[in-house]
């Protein structure tokens, strides 16, 4: 009998603390979690156009206060003139290392959908009107190197590697974008 009780109050702790640990309302109230938002300016690169314009986002995250990783929703505009791109995606940043104090490298990935206005691309050093849109799926991956000005904000320089695909009868190629940001923590 002894056994049985054992094994129940052992299961009941596990699952009470599990609760406990699960709870996020909690842990923003404690301050174990920040909300992180984020404005990025900057110039990006569609492969196709070979043309580098406006590339700027705007992201709200959760970060634990240690600000170890962040997780983001991000919301990315670049346009070069030939094509407009409107991307919504979830990034991932993890820093390289665990003092991150001051100042720190940081890698990310994510996913993104992205809604593709394409007016004209350049193929062979012409332009080709489209005048079509899209949408594609695909994934980013990028490194940053933030400095923590006060405990709630930071700056950062980012640089954004985006796959994306084949929208309109086109394979538009990679979207690199290289920002400065301002992120301050709530």
């Amino acid at each position: 009998m002894k056994k049985i009780v054992g094994a129940f109050a052992l299961l009941f702790s596990m699952s009470a603390g599990a609760v406990e640990w699960n709870n996020p309302i909690e842990g923003f109230c404690l301050g174990e979690y920040q909300v992180v938002g984020t404005i990025g300016l900057g110039q990006g690169e569609l492969q196709i156009n070979d043309d580098g314009d406006f590339y700027g986002y705007g992201s709200v995250g959760i970060s634990p206060s240690v600000g170890l990783w962040q997780v983001e929703l991000r919301y990315t505009n670049f346009d070069d003139g030939g094509v407009d791109i409107d991307q919504y995606g979830i990034n991932f940043k993890v820093d390289f290392t665990l003092n991150c104090d001051v100042h720190c490298l940081y890698w990310m990935a994510g996913w993104n959908y992205s809604e593709i206005d394409v007016s004209e691309v350049i193929r062979g050093g012409l332009p080709v009107i489209v005048d079509d849109n899209g949408y594609d799926n695909y994934w980013n991956a990028g490194v940053g190197y933030r400095y923590r000005w006060t405990r709630d904000f930071d700056t950062s320089v980012e640089y954004m590697y985006n796959d994306v695909g084949k929208v309109s009868g086109f394979d538009l190629g990679h979207l690199r974008g290289l920002t400065v940001n301002f992120a301050y923590r709530f």
